[in-house]
């Protein structure tokens, strides 16, 4: 299967330990969701969560982000999620 050139640059894993590296992760989901490459996967993220529209890079995150995207061109998916109430970290990378 070829590779897709629209989603490609997103399949480097990001780990999460710190909450520059979550800044960094939610800016680069709301970047590709906002230029057509993703879209949020809806009927996956957390039952009484905040939407993804209202996530900022700046902060006041839920206890528990968890988001899961799809690239508009192949289908591959993509999961943003960290547990930021304890600081336990956490990921982006592709599934």
């Amino acid at each position: 299967m070829a590779e897709c050139d629209r989603c490609k640059h997103l399949k480097a894993p990001l780990t999460i330990a710190w909450p520059d590296d979550l800044r960094r992760a939610i800016r680069l989901a709301k970047e590709n969701v906002e230029n057509g490459t993703l879209a949020v996967v809806d009927a996956e993220t957390l039952p009484g969560a905040q939407p993804f529209a209202q996530l900022s890079p700046a902060g006041r995150w839920d206890d528990m982000v968890h988001f899961v995207f799809v690239c508009t061109a192949c289908g591959q998916r993509f999961e943003l999620s960290a547990e930021t109430y304890h600081g336990a970290g956490g990921a982006w990378r592709p599934l």
